[in-house]
C-alpha cells in the first residue's frame, strides 16, 4: 500500500512537468505567431499610409473635373491636388541638394501632380485601374512604386493566414475543453478541484514563463528597427487561461481512465 501511494505522488509529480513542458511549448510558439502577425500588422498600416499613386496632369485642364472622373471609378479613396509650386517647396524641405539642382534650372520643371489614397481592390489589379484613370482627359502619366503594391498584397496576404491560424488554435482550445467536459461529464469534470487546480496552475505557469522568455528574446529588436509592437495584453491573458484549462482537461483525463 505504501508503494502504491509513493507511485501515485511521482505520477502526480510527473503530470505536472509535462503539463508545464506542454504549456511552455505550446505558448512559445503561440507567442511567436501572435507577435509576428502584430509586426506584420504595424508595417501593413505604414505602407497603406505611405502608398500612393501619382497623377501627372496637364497645368490648363481643370482640377475638379479630373477629380470628377475619378470619383467614378471603384477604388479612389481620396484625390489631393499638388500644384508645382507646393511640390518645389516640399523638396526645398526635403532635400537642400536636389533643391539646388532644380533651382538652377531657373523655370520650375515641375508639374503638376494628382496624389491618390486607394484602396486594398486596387491592389489587386492596378494595371486595370491605371488603364481606366489614364483615359481621363488631362492625366499624361502615372507614377506609382510598384515593389510596394507588391508587399501591401504580400502582407495582407501574411496578416490574413496567421489570423486564420489563430483563430483555429482558440477553436482547438474550446473543443479540447468542450470534449474533456463531455467525456466524464459536467460533474465530474469539476470535482477534485484541489488536485485539477494544480494541474491547472502548472500549465498557467508554463504560459506565464513562455510570455517572458518571448519577451525578452524580442525586446532587442526594438532598438534595431523602429517598427515594433508588443501584442495586446488580452492575447497574453487568453493564452494563460487556455494553457491552465489544458491542465485541468488533462489531469481530468487521467482521473477517468
Amino acid at each position: 500500500m505504501e508503494n502504491s501511494g509513493k507511485n501515485v505522488k511521482k505520477s502526480a509529480k510527473k503530470g505536472y512537468r509535462i503539463v508545464f513542458l506542454y504549456a511552455l511549448l505550446i505558448s512559445v510558439l503561440f507567442e511567436c505567431l501572435v507577435f509576428i502577425h502584430t509586426q506584420i500588422d504595424k508595417v501593413n498600416a505604414i505602407l497603406e499610409r505611405d502608398f500612393r499613386i501619382i497623377l501627372v496632369t496637364s497645368s490648363n485642364k481643370n482640377v475638379d473635373a479630373i477629380k470628377e472622373a475619378l470619383a467614378g471609378i471603384q477604388g479612389v479613396k481620396e484625390a489631393v491636388f499638388v500644384p508645382s509650386g507646393e511640390t518645389l517647396k516640399r523638396i526645398e524641405s526635403s532635400d537642400k541638394d536636389l533643391y539646388s539642382s532644380v533651382a538652377t534650372i531657373g523655370k520650375n520643371p515641375i508639374p503638376d501632380i494628382m496624389e491618390l489614397e486607394v484602396d486594398q481592390s486596387v491592389l489587386g489589379n492596378v494595371e486595370d485601374f491605371i488603364d481606366k484613370v489614364i483615359k481621363i482627359d488631362g492625366v499624361i502619366d502615372i507614377k506609382y512604386k510598384m515593389l510596394e503594391a507588391y508587399a501591401l498584397l504580400h502582407f495582407s496576404f501574411y496578416s490574413n493566414f496567421v489570423s486564420v491560424i489563430i483563430s483555429l488554435t482558440g477553436l482547438v482550445v474550446i473543443m479540447i475543453v468542450f470534449m474533456g467536459i463531455m467525456h466524464v461529464g459536467v460533474a465530474n469534470f469539476f470535482g477534485s478541484v484541489r488536485n485539477s487546480f494544480k494541474w491547472f496552475s502548472a500549465g498557467a505557469l508554463g504560459s506565464v514563463c513562455a510570455v517572458f522568455f518571448t519577451y525578452t528574446i524580442v525586446y532587442p529588436v526594438k532598438y534595431l528597427s523602429p517598427v515594433w509592437e508588443w501584442p495586446s495584453v488580452a492575447w497574453h491573458v487568453f493564452l494563460v487561461l487556455s494553457c491552465g484549462l489544458l491542465g485541468w482537461v488533462l489531469y481530468q483525463w487521467k482521473e477517468s481512465h
